[in-house]
């Protein structure tokens, strides 16, 4: 859930619309025509269901969204007033906002991962939150509102980066370090996210680190050996959507893959012969929850904010959507509460990047890694 400092987005976790969505598809086919693809063609444009009345809630396109519907707004809807029209956007969201009459926004509240919410910050896109209207803040886990000031925005959801890899093979990752061990060296290869340099850069940074500690990021002298630590994974797929994954492991091009715990969790199902393996110390993203500048229902936006927040909504909503959530009451399905963090103490295992610092240094990394990957 990113963009470049620009606010030019390469690829998302959440960018196609689905290629089909009859009963028929399964949760593979619909992951991978919805889930991570190229945001290319989706430049600048949100697409906006309903009409233009009730709160108007900009989310991630494609399968975020309609998880999002599916978990969320019938929630809402049995126990509001006020209608919800869900919009889909990405490349454009910030652009959309930053276009708009001060006084008159596309939208009220809006998603906004780690460096969305950074740059929207930078140029004043959001409005303050009054924590008065948010009775939930104190169920948060602090771990959650000391790595991003949320005087802006509220973290609600976010996913970790998972280890997909082959049953039969001969590679057993556990820990991000194993990637650069002598069984995936062996193996077919491995794919990564090559949109999204910055997963894959922490992942790295993690396994050189001693005990998970991905320090290593926030020195740039070492970012020449961490982008080398990449490299020498194998990668020899360079993924640009979900389809991308799902198809190099089918085609038998590799053996491991670094993706996105939302992505895989409920779907590796339906993947013959693949497993996934969470690392205790790993890195991921989380969005904060934003009223957007200028609306006139900012009441509005932050009771929907603090209703995104409550413990038995995105205990709900994990129903659907096998996400990180940020209450520390939530009750997870049992086929996630092993891997996703419920306590302060286990939310310090996910390294989120801190885009204070990258922001300084994104142009420059992003040129290293298409480099690394066009010669590849």
């Amino acid at each position: 859930m990113a963009a470049d400092p620009d606010g030019v987005a390469e690829t998302s976790e959440t960018v196609s619309e689905p290629a089909d969505r009859s009963p028929t598809t399964s949760r593979r086919q619909l992951l991978s025509a919805t889930a991570v693809g190229s945001a290319t063609a989706l430049a600048g444009c949100a697409e906006l269901l309903g009409s233009e009345s009730g709160l108007r809630v900009m989310v991630w396109s494609g399968n975020y969204a309609d998880r999002f519907e599916e978990g969320l707004v019938s929630q809402w809807e049995a126990e509001h007033d006020t209608d919800i029209h869900i919009e889909r956007g990405w490349d454009g969201v910030l652009e959309q906002i930053r276009n708009a009459p001060e006084d008159d926004p596309p939208f009220d509240v809006t998603v906004a991962e780690g460096n969305f919410y950074y740059y929207g910050r930078q140029d004043d896109l959001f409005e303050p939150i009054d924590r008065d209207n948010i009775s939930n803040e104190d169920e948060i886990m602090d771990f959650f509102t000391e790595i991003r000031d949320p005087e802006y925005g509220m973290p609600v959801d976010g996913a970790p980066c998972t280890i997909i890899h082959r049953e039969d093979a001969d590679v057993d990752p556990e820990t991000w370090a194993d990637l650069s061990g002598d069984a995936v060296a062996d193996s077919e290869g491995v794919g990564i996210d090559t949109g999204f340099w910055w997963y894959p850069m922490y992942a790295a940074a993690l396994g050189m680190g001693e005990e998970g500690d991905a320090e290593a990021m926030y020195d740039d002298g070492n970012h020449e050996e961490i982008l080398e630590a990449v490299e020498d994974w194998g990668v020899d797929e360079w993924a640009s959507s979900g389809e991308d994954i799902w198809q190099a492991f089918d085609n038998g091009v590799i053996d491991v893959a670094q993706w996105y715990y939302d992505q895989t969790a409920y779907d590796i199902d339906d993947e013959e012969g693949l497993t996934h393996t969470m690392p205790e110390q790993t890195t991921g993203w989380i969005n904060n929850w934003c009223v957007v500048r200028g609306t006139d229902r900012q009441d509005e936006a932050e009771e929907f904010i603090d209703f995104l927040l409550d413990a038995e909504v995105q205990s709900a909503w994990a129903e659907d959507h096998p996400m990180m959530f940020s209450n520390e009451n939530i009750e997870y399905p049992a086929e996630l509460e092993a891997d996703l963090p419920t306590t302060n103490e286990e939310a310090k295992n996910i390294a989120f990047p801190d885009w204070s610092f990258l922001s300084d240094h994104a142009g420059e990394l992003s040129e290293a890694f298409d480099s690394m990957q066009h010669s590849s």
